[in-house]
This record gives C-alpha cells, sequence and structure tokens, in this order.
C-alpha cells in the first residue's frame, strides 16, 4: 500500500512546542528521534486489541499516539489508516485521532497469530503495531481458513476443507465455517458423524443475474469434479447449511446437452442428515438420499436431469420448502426458454421416489421439468417392496409434460392435498398418470388443487395400473 510522504499539520506544530508540553521538542520519525537536552520525543503509536478473539467476531481496539517513553500524546489530531497480516480481515476506515486517542471496531477471519498495524496517513514513518491477537475458532467451529482454505475462486481448496472436517471429526463433531467467499475445488468431501458444512451467513441465496463463479455473493463453493458425488455425508447428525453450490465449468444455457455430473450431495449413511438453506446452480443432479430420516429444508435448486433422488432409506423422509427452478438462465440473465431449458423439459425429473417409508413433502415447486414427481420401483432386487409410500402437501407443477408419473407404490399409496399442476405449452401430457410395469399396482389420491393448460393424454388418464383417485380438482 502507497502512503503520502510529506508532513502533516500536527507535526508542523509539534515541532514549535514547548519542551513542557511533549518533553522536548524533537525529531518525529518513527522511534529514532530525540531532543537536543536528551529528552525522547518520537512519535508511534500504541495498539492495543484481545489477546483471543474468535473468527469472524467484531471487537474494538484502542489507538494511541505516544512519545518514545510512551507518554501519551494529546496533540496529535493527525488520520491514521488501518492494516492487517490478516489478508480477510474488517479494517475501519481511515479517521483521525481526537486528543491522540480513538477506538475501533475490527473482524479477524483467519485463524492464527495476527495483528493490526496503524498507520499515519501523511507520514508512513509514524506507525504502531498491536499486540498479538490469536484468532481461533467459535466454540465447536472449524472455519476452513484456518487449515489454508484461500477462497479465491482458484486456488483448489479441496485439501483444506476436507482438513478443517477431519479435525471437526476427530473432536467429536462441529461446524465447519465457510467465510462469504468462493471456494474452488477440484476433489470430493467426505463428511462424517457429527460434522456441518455451513456457510457463515443464512441462505438459501438469490442467484439473479449474477455469476457465482466470478461474484462473491454468499460462502460459495465452486466444484469442478467428474468422478463422485462431490459431498457424501455418512454419519448421525452430518449435514450441510447455508452453502451456495456452483458448477463453474458446466455447459452455458445455449448448449443442447449438459455437462454429466455426479450428485452433487449423497446421503449414504448419515441417519438425521440434513440440507438446509442452500442453492446450488448449473447441477446435473443434486441430491441422492440413500438412508431415511433426513431433512431437506429450504433449497433452491437448479439441477438439470434430477433434483433429489430417494431410494434404500426404508424410514421416513422430509421435504419442507423446496424450490427447483431454471437458474441456469438467471445466472446469464438468458431469456426463458433457452437451449438447455428444451432439453430439461424432456428429461429432467424434480423428485424421483424408489425404495422407503413415509415420505412427507411439502411446500414442493417445480419449473419447467419433463416431470415434477417420479414413484417408481428401486432399481435394486433386494427382497421385499421395491416401491414406497407417503404424504405431501401444497405441491405445485408448473410447465411439465407430466406432472406426476407413478409406476408403484406399496398398499399405503401416495396422498397428495392442494396440488396445481399446469402443462408445458405444446408439451403437455397429463398432470397424474398411472402407468404399468411395476412390481406393485401405484395407488394415489389427490384431493383438492387445480390443473391447467392442455394434457394430450388428459389431465387425469384412466389407470395403466393400480388405482387413481381424485377429489376437489378445479
Amino acid at each position: 500500500m502507497r502512503y503520502g510522504r510529506g508532513r502533516s499539520r500536527w507535526f508542523a506544530a509539534l515541532v514549535a512546542c514547548s519542551a513542557s508540553a511533549v518533553g522536548g521538542c524533537g525529531g518525529g520519525g518513527g522511534g529514532g528521534g530525540s531532543n537536543p537536552g536528551g529528552g525522547a520525543a518520537a512519535i508511534h503509536f500504541s495498539v492495543a486489541g484481545p489477546a483471543h478473539i474468535p473468527s469472524g467476531t467484531s471487537f474494538t481496539f484502542t489507538v494511541g499516539a505516544v512519545d518514545a517513553s510512551n507518554n501519551p500524546l494529546p496533540t496529535y489530531a493527525g488520520t491514521v489508516q488501518f492494516t492487517s497480516s490478516d489478508t480477510r480481515a474488517q479494517l475501519p476506515a481511515s479517521a483521525p485521532l481526537m486528543s491522540g486517542q480513538g477506538t475501533f471496531s475490527a473482524t479477524l477471519i483467519t485463524g492464527g497469530s495476527q495483528a493490526i498495524t496503524v498507520t499515519d496517513i501523511s507520514s508512513s514513518s509514524i506507525t504502531g503495531n498491536s499486540n498479538a491477537i490469536l484468532v481461533g475458532a467459535l466454540p465447536g467451529a472449524y472455519p476452513v481458513d484456518m487449515f489454508g482454505a484461500k477462497g479465491d475462486g482458484q486456488s483448489d481448496d479441496t485439501p483444506a476443507i476436507q482438513s478443517a472436517i477431519d479435525a471437526a471429526a476427530a473432536a467429536g463433531g462441529g461446524t465447519v465455517l465457510f467465510q462469504v467467499a468462493r471456494y474452488y475445488t477440484t476433489g470430493t468431501l467426505s463428511v462424517p458423524q457429527g460434522v456441518v458444512l455451513s456457510g457463515a451467513i443464512q441462505g438459501p441465496f438469490d442467484v439473479a443475474g449474477i455469476n457465482p463463479a466470478s461474484t462473491t455473493i454468499a460462502p460459495t463453493l465452486l466444484i469442478t469434479n467428474t468422478g463422485a458425488p462431490f459431498i457424501t455425508l455418512s454419519g448421525l447428525g452430518a449435514g450441510v447449511t447455508d452453502l451456495l453450490l456452483h458448477y463453474p465449468k458446466q455447459v452455458k444455457s445455449s448448449a443442447a446437452v449438459p455437462t454429466v455430473y455426479p450428485y452433487t450431495i449423497e446421503v449414504n449413511g448419515a441417519v438425521a442428515a440434513k440440507v438446509v438453506r442452500s442453492t446450488v446452480t448449473n447441477a446435473y443432479s443434486f441430491l441422492d438420499i440413500q438412508l431415511g430420516r433426513v431433512m431437506a429444508q429450504d433449497l433452491l435448486i437448479g439441477a438439470f436431469n434430477i433434483g433429489v433422488n430417494i431410494d434404500h432409506t426404508q424410514d421416513f423422509v422430509t421435504l419442507h420448502n423446496l424450490h427447483h427452478g431454471v437458474f441456469w438462465d438467471e445466472v446469464e440473465g438468458t431469456s426463458y426458454p433457452s437451449a438447455i431449458d428444451n432439453w430439461v423439459l424432456s428429461h429432467g425429473t424434480a423428485l424421483v421416489v424408489g425404495r422407503m417409508d413415509a415420505l412427507e413433502v411439502h411446500n414442493f415447486y417445480v419449473f419447467s421439468r419433463f416431470a415434477g414427481m417420479r414413484f417408481v420401483d428401486s432399481p435394486d432386487n433386494i427382497p421385499g417392496a421395491r416401491c414406497g409410500w407417503g404424504s405431501g402437501s401444497d405441491i405445485t407443477l408448473e410447465n411439465v409434460q407430466y406432472g406426476i408419473i407413478a409406476t408403484a407404490s406399496t398398499s399405503q399409496g401416495y396422498k397428495f392435498t392442494s396440488l396445481q399442476a399446469s402443462s408445458a405449452p405444446g408439451l403437455g401430457q397429463a398432470a397424474v398418470a398411472l402407468q404399468a410395469g411395476g412390481t406393485l399396482p401405484p395407488d394415489i389420491l389427490v384431493n383438492g388443487g387445480s390443473v391447467r393448460g392442455s394434457w394430450a393424454q388428459g389431465a387425469f388418464p384412466t389407470p395403466q395400473a393400480g388405482h387413481l383417485s381424485v377429489t376437489n380438482i378445479q
């Protein structure tokens, strides 16, 4: 940083001051001057801050102008500026000291021993450093920055993030904390029991007209791995919350076919797992739930192929406040429908359900997909029912070829209240279609709602198999 070289007004006044006021008038360089009578009069700053502070926590520190003997100089009235050894620090703007003193607020982010430096804005030789401030984690929190993550949008932060996860796991669990930054990754992350990946501010995050790959608006993970699910939740209580997940190398919305990536998040052994208050953009498929007692809530999902897939759970799963939209168009500011939207209208499904018990779906919104929901057999041949059952309310399936496709369910079936379905112009097939081919015939009940648009097979065609009951539809 460049500083001014000229002498300030207060320094000129100091040269002319009396010896009684400042202990002798001498040179004012940062510690090197003395007056002819031998009394030290070198000017510098004392900077007093806390010895310890959690990462991301605001604190106050004091600044005082002093002479070489650390005697206060109330006649100092210059302006100071602030820097820190922590490149992520949030520091106050330049400000004058009143009567040679001031109190300011700052926030340090990067873990370890850090310091704040105060410098006269007109003379860089007049300066002072704070005591060493040990920046640590919040109780039970493990900021990824403390483990070497840069968050600059281009350095590979995968190893540092996994190190933070491993440290939290070794302590018996905790929060792996991401600041508002862009963490570029090339690998995958394994999240064990009791560990939650969490952003420092609450989501989900609006990406309208903003490219998360180049503009920092939230705690963001940039995903480039193509070999395996990006995040694997595999232990009791593992989770993801308040993150923006983005694929910077996905094709543009003008492309005819998306690039295939594995699931963004896979739950394969995490009982009581949670995925909440997060946004995903440009994913191919987002969330794969392979174990029960999982909660997915308050999510903005932009996935070309499958939004949420549920299988093998044999226990309840709750989906609450899920919004499936064309966020790839919003990121690029593209008018709907783009070329990639046409692919999604022929292939994409917001929710696929195979083997499971007691699905609960509430406030579920879908825009522009081949199918809103599909209830099918699990592809495996494990003994027992290969399909599931559950209930839902406030389901909105907009601009779809099929609202619901069901080929199988257990005898309990799926029951929905307040189902709204509208067809994609010129493509609508059926609001609810029961098809043959499942191991058990599907049973669907719809009580209340509405259908709009034109459906080639009729909104509720005669089932090929199973039983469909529809009442109170406008």
